[in-house]
């Protein structure tokens, strides 16, 4: 849970606002095709030696440990102003304010009441990190998808399993066509701001789950446990919609709260997953002992959550303040000037520096003007 925090937090720093959301689907896609290819590796494997997936695993792990290695540094690719002084070396250091608290216990304690107080302050920041704890305990229902089908159809578990596969392959081509589709027809044809379509898609996404909850729950036929699982699939966008949304609450792309934020995310999606798995598995237990019709207990429970969740969503409001994050400019010299500046445009968009390009750069720095849910930061010129 820390490493896809501070990896979204990476991928924050770098992507533009219409962007994110693509980009986030895109990882989550990854993650699906490794989870696809992953199993069919281990069970050839297996027939030389049960240790020998697990050895491999220990060796690609590794892959990946050296790879993070190479990682450059993001966090100077943010939505910052460009030095003014062309003699002074372009290298910009952001920290937020009061954040060095130490690792003992008695900081981690303070860590906690910070990221407790950190989401109190915004009614909205609320509302948006209950979504991830109420979507993890939803989505958990999944889970029981095996033993679901094997009892309410009779099948044993290896035929089950095929739901397995279907569902992790028609996952994949909706994250691949139809949730970035989706994201296209918002943005460039409906004209819907970055955020704005980031919400409506994670509402949209969020309708789909819940209704695809009802028909797995009462699904009689296997034909219609296939079709709620092929709408459930086309809601699986909410999660990176609605991360691409949080960092719009926060203060955009330049706020020095987005790593803040997502530990905040992926505790909150911890608790959800502790929570939802003993309480799902009573419930059916629950619905077996009741039996027909009321087998299907669990899904319609999440179905309750997911239709919670979709009023939620419709809460959320979000305003045009992406980017607006303030910075204050901290020279190395003995001049102690201080200014509040707006950011402009992502690393991604920008992609070039003004100056060596022969680009006249802007004289004079816009008056900064507070917005609510905006992040103040500060930067230092080395």
């Amino acid at each position: 849970m820390v490493a896809i925090a501070i990896g979204v937090t990476m991928v924050s720093d770098i992507v533009p606002p219409e962007k994110r959301t693509s980009i986030f689907v895109y990882v989550s896609a990854s993650v699906l095709v490794a989870e696809l290819i992953a199993p069919i590796m281990a069970a050839k494997l297996m027939v030389y030696g049960n240790w020998i997936p697990l050895l491999l695993a220990l060796a690609i792990q590794q892959v990946a440990i050296f790879i993070v290695f190479l990682f450059p540094e993001t966090l100077h690719l943010r939505d910052l102003p460009e030095p003014r002084d062309e003699d002074e070396v372009e290298r910009i250091e952001l920290a937020a304010r009061g954040t060095e608290l130490g690792h003992g216990l008695k900081a981690q304690l303070a860590n906690i009441k910070d990221a407790y107080v950190f989401v109190r302050q915004d009614f909205t920041l609320a509302l948006v990190v209950f979504t991830f704890l109420a979507n993890r305990l939803g989505r958990q229902a999944t889970s029981l998808l095996l033993r679901y089908a094997s009892m309410r159809y009779s099948w044993s578990i290896a035929d089950a399993s095929y739901l397995l596969s279907f569902r992790a392959a028609t996952n994949l081509v909706a994250l691949l066509i139809f949730i970035p589709g989706a994201n296209i027809v918002l943005l460039k044809y409906l004209r819907l701001p970055a955020h704005h379509a980031d919400l409506w898609l994670a509402r949209g996404s969020i309708i789909l789950t819940a209704g695809a909850m009802v028909i797995m729950g009462i699904a009689a036929h296997p034909a219609l446990l296939i079709l709620g699982l092929l709408i459930f699939n086309l809601g699986t966008g909410f999660n990176a919609a609605m991360r691409s949304t949080s960092i719009h609450v926060i203060g955009g792309q330049a706020s020095p709260d987005i790593g803040r934020l997502m530990s905040v995310i992926a505790i909150m999606e911890s608790i959800g997953s502790m929570v939802a798995g003993p309480v799902l598995n009573k419930s059916f237990e629950w619905a077996i002992d009741l039996g027909e019709p009321w087998i299907g207990l669990p899904f319609l429970a999440s179905a309750l959550v997911f239709a919670s969740m979709t009023f939620v969503t419709f809460r959320i409001n979000v305003k045009d303040n992406d980017g607006a994050s303030a910075y204050m400019e901290v020279d190395s010299s003995d001049e102690d000037d201080e200014y509040d500046v707006h950011g402009s445009s992502s690393a991604l968009e920008q992609g070039r520096n003004p100056r060596r390009h022969g680009e006249p750069e802007v004289a004079s720095l816009p008056p900064y003007t507070p917005t609510k849910g905006g992040a103040t930061s500060t930067y230092k010129q080395v």
